[in-house]
């Protein structure tokens, strides 16, 4: 009597079992001649005031004590009740024709839901009618899955350290990820969408996970990233997306994102790139150069050369450059007239980083000058005819002149060159005893004479 009696126990819990299954996702008829099966719903869950498709199926149920059985003139009409209705194109009626024994046939309707329709699982019911049966309503009903999706998982915060991510930098993002649903949340996962923008995850993946939230907690995640050596100043957006399973075991995707700042401070590099100014006293152009050696763009660059003491500028003083590139450089010329030696040529510099913050400095370039020979040695002069030059240029002149004199004479070259030699230097004693005081005092006198006798010749 026992086993009869756990026999029997276990028969029920099967087919209540079966029966709990089978609710909401199937629909039998009186007869049971036909059943109508939930096939899919697209989207599932869908939202109030949203259209879905709905698909089901129609199927003509075998039994035994029918042979050879059909249903014709089949039709079925999904029963118009609150909160759906079929859009305006289609009907609630569908004829199937004829079903033959196990026959099934696939049906598919666009349904809107209505916008106040309550969260949570809705019933939708159907009936059926033939040649042989009319009107028909079905036992049971189609659970169809209605949710108010929300923005109920969203990034309440984000910190980064350093909070301006030089390029080729580390740095660590902390997530705060809130729910502010009513309902916990679980499997919550957080990925970062990198591609597309100058980060590489480090240490990490680009995805990390939240077992459970409940409702109003916020949970941290932390990432760790670096930035590209190359990558350029400005604010990046990142994607980040957002997946968690409600209370319903429903499946919830939700696209976010965050930015990230990355910064590197404007880095010039100024030089005398060529110029033209050798000598103090000398006038000539300075050429400068100024390059961009830093990983971001520098903008609205100005030079200007400020006055000096070591120079006199003759051009003008200030020279728009405009923007420079990373790896990037641009010229300005200046004329100037140098004062003194080895001047130091001074400048105020204006620009913009990426971010238009705007900067201002002072530049001090060293200008190397020579003397005049050092010039002409270095090539930088050609060499000039100065009074010693000229001097020796006589001497030799004369020297030369008596040598030629004592050849013509019948002198050996011997005797030429040693009277030549006797004769320049008794020249050169002549002309520096002519300057002996009593000779330049009466040489006022002498000029004078000389001009009267000029003017009586003429």
């Amino acid at each position: 009597m026992k086993k009869i009696i756990l026999v029997v126990l276990i028969g029920m819990l099967i087919f209540g079992f079966a029966g709990m299954v089978d609710a909401g996702s199937s629909i039998t008829f009186p007869g049971n001649k036909l059943k109508i099966s939930l096939v899919s719903q697209l989207p599932d869950p869908v939202r109030p005031g949203e259209v879905f498709d709905l698909k089901i199926r129609a199927q003509s149920v075998s039994s035994a004590s029918r042979q050879n059985y059909a249903i014709k003139g089949l039709k079925i009409e999904m029963i118009k009740e609150y909160p759906f209705s079929v859009i305006e194109s289609e009907s609630y009626a569908r004829d199937l024709g004829t079903l033959l024994e196990s026959e099934a046939r696939d049906v598919t309707y666009r349904i809107r839901v209505a916008p106040d329709a309550p969260d949570g699982v809705n019933r939708l019911r159907f009936r059926y009618s033939s040649e042989s049966e009319a009107n028909l309503e079905g036992e049971g009903y189609l659970s169809i899955n209605v949710r108010t999706i929300e923005s109920t998982l969203a990034i309440a915060s984000l910190k980064s350290s350093p909070e301006k991510i030089p390029a080729g930098a580390q740095a660590e993002l902390i997530l705060g990820i809130k729910n502010a649903a009513p309902s916990s949340m679980r499997d919550v996962a957080v990925k970062m969408d990198l591609s597309g923008t100058p980060f590489t995850p480090l240490e990490t993946s680009s995805e990390r996970r939240i077992l459970q939230l409940s409702p109003g907690q916020e949970a941290n995640v932390m990432f760790k990233v670096i930035a590209d050596t190359n990558a350029e100043s400005k604010p990046y957006r990142v994607p980040v997306v957002l997946t968690y399973l409600d209370d319903q075991n429903n499946k919830f995707s939700r696209n976010d994102s965050i930015g990230l700042l990355i910064y590197s401070a404007p880095e010039l590099d100024y030089n005398i790139d060529e110029s033209k100014v050798y000598k103090k006293g000398g006038t000539g152009e300075v050429i400068i150069s100024v390059s961009n050696i830093g990983p971001s763009e520098v903008k609205f660059i100005n030079l200007e050369m400020m006055k000096s003491d070591d120079y006199k500028i003759i051009s003008t003083e200030k020279v728009y450059l405009g923007n420079l590139d990373p790896d990037d450089f641009q010229t300005a010329s200046f004329k100037i007239h140098v004062e003194k030696s080895n001047p130091q040529l001074l400048f105020g510099v204006s620009y913009k980083d990426a971010y238009n913050k705007e900067f201002n400095e002072k530049v001090e370039l060293g200008m190397k000058t020579y003397s005049g020979s050092q010039a002409a040695d270095y090539g930088l002069e050609k060499p000039g005819f100065g009074v010693l030059q000229l001097i020796f240029l006589i001497i030799g002149i004369v020297f030369v002149y008596h040598v030629f004199k004592g050849l013509r004479h019948k002198m050996s070259i011997g005797n030429s060159l040693m009277h030549a030699g006797k004769r320049t230097v008794v020249h050169i004693a002549r002309f520096v005893l002519w300057f002996r005081w009593r000779n330049l005092k009466t040489l006022p006198g002498r000029l004078k004479k000389m001009l009267k006798e000029d003017g009586q010749v003429r």
